[in-house]
């Protein structure tokens, strides 16, 4: 056994409870945590390993008030500090040690809520500076709160396929970044059938499976390379895998993704698939608003309350907003204030069948709020849009249009 295990053995014993938990791969960081935690902290306890280690240790015990994790060994340092993030609240301080010299990289952990990031070899000097900046972080949000402020995050899934759900997200998503002049990243999460890139004539881009299979390799520089900039305030993140093999997605790889787009958006649409359970999950928990778009029938009602009991039971609480699509045409096999009634959910929004002019924006490659503005459901589409951006108008209760105005005034 090593003089540093030996040392780490001593430790363990009250390390469940202790104030300060380090995680570490080297003696000299170990020693210079030791010597300086001891200053700071009754039973400070400092282990051998990284950012798995630290994950596994969370995960039986409850997360101590300063968390100090090598992540040296890591290719995607960022992703490995964000991981722990979410693994513990707002009242842990999480501090990294790596081996990038970055200001950047600095900048992004701090930006995302991770209190100090200091770069090996770690000095008892600059360790006691993050440890008191750990004091005076007492009121920085976490990570996840700060995402939630910054970004709105809209997953619109469809209560079956063929309802509108890729059409109304795209639109959604043109109508927040053309007209609203929001940072928006539009993102399809049907990696084998998603529509998004065909509806906006773009080529697939490459790295979504990716980044769902393997979150460490999520950076900035992975998210610019897996995007198709339609705009300068629209992003969109669409492929198009081949149906000879499995896709095995990561769940935990769906918040260390939007975290990651978040960073350079307001907006982050969000085309659900229906099948992926695991995925859905997580995508729900994350989101700010859930969008539910379907069509009045009989299968849409019944898929509509389906799925209306999975948010419910992993997202208590959240803004649903239901969208009856297409109402009107050949589709329409039950009247509004029947399905509302036998949902339990008010209908927020009804686009009136339009084939029409749907047909013709998607065979320019358009979103149908570019190529008919006038239209009727591209009026209603414009609604729908400002009351996921203002968030005045839950449970369909009508926005407030002298806040509207006056800022349009201004």
């Amino acid at each position: 056994m090593s003089a540093l295990e030996n040392t780490l053995e001593s430790e363990l014993p009250g390390s469940e409870t202790a104030e300060c938990v380090a995680f570490v791969s080297d003696n000299q960081t170990h020693g210079v945590i030791a010597s300086v935690a001891r200053q700071f902290f009754d039973s400070p306890a400092v282990r051998d390993g990284g950012t798995q280690q630290a994950l596994e240790y969370l995960a039986d015990t409850a997360p101590p008030k300063v968390l100090i994790v090598d992540i040296g060994d890591s290719s995607a340092p960022l992703t490995a500090m964000l991981s722990l993030t979410a693994a513990f609240s707002e009242d842990t301080r999480l501090i990294g040690i790596g081996t990038i010299n970055d200001i950047n990289l600095y900048r992004e952990m701090v930006g995302a809520g991770i209190t100090d990031y200091l770069v090996k070899p770690v000095t008892e000097k600059a360790l006691a500076a993050a440890l008191c900046r750990t004091e005076e972080a007492v009121g920085v949000p976490s990570a996840e709160q700060h995402q939630t402020k910054k970004t709105n995050r809209i997953a619109v899934v469809g209560s079956r396929g063929g309802v509108g759900a890729s059409s109304i997200a795209v639109n959604l998503a043109w109508i927040l970044s053309h007209d609203r002049k929001l940072s928006t990243a539009l993102i399809d999460l049907d990696l084998e059938f998603g529509t998004v890139a065909l509806s906006l004539d773009l080529e697939p881009t490459r790295g979504l499976r990716e980044a769902l299979e393997s979150p460490a390799r999520i950076d900035s520089l992975f998210i610019e390379s897996a995007t198709a900039r339609l705009s300068k305030t629209l992003a969109v993140m669409a492929t198009e895998e081949t149906l000879a093999q499995e896709i095995t997605f990561n769940p935990g790889a769906i918040d260390v993704l939007l975290e990651a787009v978040g960073r350079d958006s307001d907006q982050i649409i969000i085309d659900m698939p229906r099948s992926a359970f695991a995925v859905r999950q997580r995508v729900f928990e994350a989101a700010s608003r859930i969008v539910l778009v379907t069509e009045l029938s009989l299968p849409g009602l019944r898929d509509s309350m389906r799925l209306l009991t999975g948010i419910e039971e992993v997202s208590i609480g959240k803004p649903v907003t239901i969208i009856a699509n297409r109402t009107g045409g050949a589709q329409q096999a039950m009247q509004p204030r029947d399905f509302q009634k036998a949902l339990g959910h008010k209908i927020d929004f009804v686009i009136p069948e339009d084939r029409k002019s749907f047909i013709e924006a998607a065979n320019n490659g358009k979103p149908l709020a570019s190529t008919n503005q006038r239209s009727a459901a591209t009026k209603v589409l414009r609604k729908i849009a400002e009351t996921l951006v203002e968030g005045q108008s839950d449970g369909g209760q009508k926005p407030k249009k002298k806040a509207w105005l006056l800022r349009r005034k201004g």
